[in-house]
């Protein structure tokens, strides 16, 4: 993968450059939107400070005729270029796969919104009442690099079973999975279903609903578990579905000097309680994603959500090109490391031309810097 196709070759997917004289270039957006992130920087702010492109608006216009299922299409297209690195790193090992949702604030008035129904109801920033909710597919293997493997912005009342089955039957054609993971926010007998029907081991950390597991608690003593199975109908399309799962309860196992009641919908079979718990563990994993796609979020104030779904999938794949370099260069390379790098690469490559960058070295040199 050379350096072209490492920096642009997600926005070409996408965006079909013109033939008119003074168009705007693939590159010139790439690279404004690559100094969006990790300057965490609004659009506009971006597009101000490289020199490249007038306003946002000129790159969300490249967008119209496209929807989030394209978005997500080539997402999964160029994930599938670190695919041959990541296979010949892990050494074609079988990986751990963990689902999650992360939120964005919306501040605003809902009834301006484009596209409301993106728009999640509830409080998770001051002065925010709305959110946006993405879903992501992720590597939490220890030893190998954890790629963001797909993503997709989700709607208000949505059946999240589908959108994992999609992710899943990608993942699947390029990778072996050992076992997928799932938080409490996946507690359903929908999902259960259909990874059933997919044939792939999973997790899933389920919500205590009802009564149902507290007999069985009360016969454990403290770090004793018991596997059970139960039985329950999925409605979906006016038909009753019947679902069997084996439930592993464990009784205040210890973690991290706390103990904790542990419920897993799960067809794994583990001989100990310990097993099950270091094995969930691995999820957690993507939360350190998350924090670091915090670190490199591109802001916008659009509603539109294939504008809001390209910016996210953008803020993922520039992850990745993190940890694609990370995988040659170490665990040394950090984030910071990586957001410095590619400022200077990007200026000596003349890929950006950053404004008054003459008249701010003259005055550096003067005023600023010692000799």
């Amino acid at each position: 993968m050379d350096k072209h196709n490492l920096i642009n070759q997600f926005s070409k997917q996408l965006i079909v450059e013109e033939t008119r004289k003074n168009k705007v270039t693939t590159m010139q957006i790439t690279s404004t939107l690559i100094v969006s992130a990790i300057t965490l920087a609004f659009v506009n702010e971006s597009c101000k400070s490289t020199g490249q492109i007038s306003k946002s608006q000129v790159i969300y216009r490249k967008l119209d005729d496209k929807s989030c299922d394209d978005i997500q299409a080539c997402f999964q297209e160029i994930t599938t270029r670190f695919f041959k690195f990541l296979k010949l790193f892990s050494r074609n090992r079988k990986l751990i796969v963990s689902f999650d949702t992360t939120k964005e604030a919306f501040y605003g008035e809902q009834s301006k919104a484009e596209d409301k129904i993106y728009l999640h109801e509830g409080s998770i920033a001051k002065e925010s009442e709305y959110y946006y909710e993405y879903l992501t597919c992720s590597i939490t293997s220890n030893n190998t690099s954890k790629y963001i493997l797909d993503a997709i912005i989700i709607p208000c009342g949505y059946y999240f079973e589908d959108y994992v089955k999609k992710m899943l039957k990608f993942v699947k054609k390029n990778l072996v999975i050992d076992v997928v993971l799932f938080d409490r926010g996946f507690t359903s007998w929908g999902l259960i279903y259909e990874l059933n029907k997919l044939g792939v081991k999973f997790m899933i950390f389920w919500r205590k609903q009802g009564n149902w597991y507290k007999e069985y608690f009360e016969n454990l003593k403290d770090g004793e578990f018991k596997q059970i199975i139960r039985e329950e109908k999925y409605n979906r399309h006016k038909t009753d579905y019947k679902v069997n799962c084996q439930f592993v309860l464990i009784k205040q196992f210890e973690y991290e000097t706390k103990k904790y009641d542990w419920i897993f919908a799960t067809n794994l079979c583990k001989n100990k309680a310990e097993s099950y718990v270091k094995r969930y563990k691995k999820r957690w994993c993507i939360e350190t994603i998350y924090r670091v796609t915090d670190d490199i979020r591109i802001f916008t104030t659009s509603t539109n959500a294939v504008i809001r779904c390209f910016l996210f999938a953008f803020t993922c794949f520039v992850y990745n090109v993190w940890k694609f370099f990370q995988t040659f260069l170490g665990e040394i390379f950090t984030l910071s490391n990586f957001k410095t790098c590619s400022i200077i690469f990007m200026a000596e490559e003349k890929i950006i031309t950053p404004i008054k960058y003459d008249e701010f070295k003259e005055i550096a040199k003067k005023h600023l810097i010692i000799n």
